[in-house]
């Protein structure tokens, strides 16, 4: 198993540990994601879980998105037992995705979208966590490896609209969860 796979299974499983703890209400409220209810959350989170199931199995991107429904929990355990199903597949890891991101970005191996698609989701798990008003705390290793991956971004990629927001002033003595969540614009 690729340190991506490990990974992106962990930030899977962190996310469904929210959702576990998560009341119905929680989809109606304000996230931190300028705009967005935790019901965009879950779907945000869900369409990039679909995107790596679709890259895996096909190659290509998805034909449509996963929408919120009248079990969450449920819909979101199938599909992550379906994209781990499809991760396991000898090759897949090395396969391409083609242009996951667009053309500025073009095609890379599916490991590597899994690797960006972990730290992503590590992000995500947090905004749901604090809508859901549940344990914010992220797996430390998923930290440091999600704060890896965002940094290597240019900041123009990643202060785009649609990405992350500026950065919020880090605190001293903030933690590392704190400063990866400062730096991609949440205030903690």
């Amino acid at each position: 198993m690729s340190e991506n796979l490990r990974n992106y299974t962990k930030a899977l499983f962190a996310f469904d540990h929210v959702i576990k703890n998560a009341k119905p209400t929680t989809y109606k409220r304000k996230s931190p994601c300028e705009g967005w209810t935790g019901a965009d959350v879950y779907e945000h989170a869900m369409g990039g879980v679909k995107m790596v199931q679709s890259f895996a199995t096909t190659g290509k991107g998805p034909r449509s998105t996963p929408k919120l429904g009248a079990k969450p929990l449920e819909a979101w355990e199938k599909l992550r037992d379906q994209t781990l199903e499809a991760l396991d597949q000898q090759g897949v890891l090395q396969s391409i995705a083609e242009d996951p991101f667009g053309p500025d970005f073009g095609p890379m191996p599916v490991d590597a979208l899994v690797g960006f698609m972990a730290a992503e989701l590590t992000v995500h798990t947090w905004d749901l966590a604090r809508t859901a008003k549940v344990d914010e705390r992220l797996d430390p290793g998923l930290v440091k490896f999600t704060n890896t991956v965002w940094r290597k971004l240019p900041d123009e990629a990643l202060r785009s609209q649609g990405m992350m927001g500026p950065k919020v002033k880090v605190e001293k003595g903030a933690d590392t969860q704190t400063r990866l969540l400062n730096y991609l614009g949440r205030a903690v």
